[in-house]
């Protein structure tokens, strides 16, 4: 038994100094503050707010168009099928509908997105319009944030919706989350605290 000891003794030594040398992970004073978002997932399509806005615009609508065509439109109709002047109307609602659709997401994709983490698990979300300052779809949340496994609880006021958020990487400067529910990466950057 004491030589078990003994060989244990210099393992347990470096364990204990390695656990006090070890930086902590982030902590609470790193996520309180006004995040914008940079990245994010819009209708299934990873997005840069910052990118080639018309670009990606175009590519979440191809994402999406069979969708639409579905949902707003009815089952897509079989071409071969279609007399001429359903085919024609058809052949219309879609480029109506790819212009409509692509000029609201040039317009929504790089609008500013803030999150604003509060001491007291407050969460304020809200877009801000850069040319008028008007706040947009303001929402109210609380969280916790679990160091221990880096994750975020967001629960809406009043309510029971919970969303579990993992915080891939947290700094002063950057944040990374993982939604699962939607299967998305959001990227954040750290903004000078202040207000709308």
């Amino acid at each position: 038994m004491k030589w078990l000891l003994l060989l244990a003794a210099p393992s347990l030594f470096f364990v204990s100094i390695n656990a006090r040398i070890s930086p902590p992970g982030p902590d609470m004073d790193q996520l309180v503050g006004k995040w914008e978002v940079v990245q994010y997932a819009e209708q299934g399509v990873q997005v840069d707010k910052k990118g080639a806005i018309p670009d990606q615009a175009l590519r979440v609508y191809e994402h999406v168009r069979e969708r639409r065509i579905t949902t707003f439109y009815g089952p897509q109709p079989v071409y071969d099928q279609l007399n001429r002047r359903e085919s024609r109307e058809f052949k219309e609602w879609i480029q109506r509908d790819s212009i409509n659709e692509v000029r609201r997401l040039m317009d929504i994709i790089p609008m500013p997105y803030y999150a604003v983490f509060f001491a007291d698990s407050t969460l304020s979300l809200y877009n801000k319009a850069e040319k008028t300052g008007h706040i947009l779809v303001p929402e109210s949340r609380r969280f916790t944030f679990n160091q221990a496994n880096m994750s975020l609880d967001i629960f809406r006021l009043g309510g029971y919706d919970r969303s579990d958020v993992q915080v891939l990487y947290l700094d002063d400067q950057r944040m990374t989350l993982y939604i699962p529910e939607e299967a998305e990466i959001v990227q954040l950057i750290k903004r000078p605290f202040d207000l709308p």
